[in-house]
């Protein structure tokens, strides 16, 4: 079977699969295209306490993710997320960018396209410098004992390895109530190939955090010292897997057909406006 091969006209073009991405073309009712889906991390807590510019309620419990799968659904309804498919091969000629799946090849000329995501997309100008900022690491680990207690977040303010730790219920059994937990770093290159920053080490910290937070291992008997009080066994975390997320930032050298969009959250937030067409229609009716 040949491939089917479409050409849209397109102004500007939004291009990345990630939350400030998804925001940038809400607020500008622009269409967004990816090489992949890029849903931010499970627990992240949104960082902005107002989105009421696209009719949403947020609380101090409202995640990056809730928003993210919120604003993809929303700008799918209204037509504006140009990819069908979760893998694309994304390729610019000129004024063209080439959208191809396994199914089909699309072509969209353009004016600009917006781009948040540069990874996977061929045609770019030449890079002129790349920042090396810390890598995100995720240390998922199962608690074998102390998984029961009222505790969702601890945080060391001082310190990026093993800055935050996350309990969740466990997936590993249907009771509810006992937690395992996921701890958040932030390590350089170096820190990432050196011992002390590895997954062993993170485990002692995260038993330390958790012994200092007052959380004790399963409950083993009465004490027989003190009456009306029990002992307890120590805290057992056991390292289950470790993601790490580079966080590289590339700069091109200018070309008027392309704009490379480096800002926040918060800053695509404040400067955003209100949508006045379809996309504002769902938004306030959905």
């Amino acid at each position: 079977m040949s491939r089917k091969e479409l050409i849209f006209e397109k102004d500007k073009i939004v291009v990345g699969g990630c939350l400030r991405s998804l925001l940038y073309a809400s607020f500008r009712e622009l269409p967004v295209v990816f090489s992949s889906p890029s849903p931010p991390f499970r627990f992240d807590l949104f960082p902005c306490k107002d989105l009421s510019k696209l009719s949403i309620d947020l609380n101090e419990a409202t995640t990056s993710r809730e928003i993210w799968e919120r604003l993809i659904f929303l700008l799918g309804l209204s037509g504006l997320v140009l990819t069908s498919s979760t893998e694309n091969n994304l390729r610019v000629a000129d004024r063209t960018l080439i959208v191809a799946s396994n199914s089909s090849s699309v072509k969209y000329s353009f004016n600009k396209l917006v781009i948040f995501d540069d990874k996977e997309i061929k045609g770019l100008p030449r890079i002129t410098k790349e920042e090396k900022e810390t890598s995100r690491v995720i240390d998922w680990v199962n608690v074998r004992s102390g998984c029961g207690h009222s505790i969702d977040r601890l945080e060391d303010d001082g310190d990026d390895f093993i800055k935050e730790i996350i309990f969740y219920p466990s997936e590993r059994t249907d009771n509810n109530i006992w937690k395992d937990l996921v701890a958040i770093s932030y390590l350089t290159d170096e820190q990432l190939k050196d011992f002390d920053y590895s997954d062993t080490m993170a485990k002692f910290k995260i038993i330390k955090m958790m012994k200092e937070a007052g959380i004790r291992g399963a409950r083993n008997g009465r004490d027989q010292k003190r009456p009306g009080y029990y002992k307890y066994y120590a805290v057992k975390v056991e390292p289950a897997e470790r993601e790490v997320y580079p966080n590289n930032i590339r700069y091109y050298e200018e070309d008027e057909r392309f704009e490379f969009c480096y800002d926040s959250v918060e800053d695509i937030i404040s400067n955003g406006e209100k949508p006045i067409g379809y996309l504002a229609k769902l938004c306030e009716g959905l």
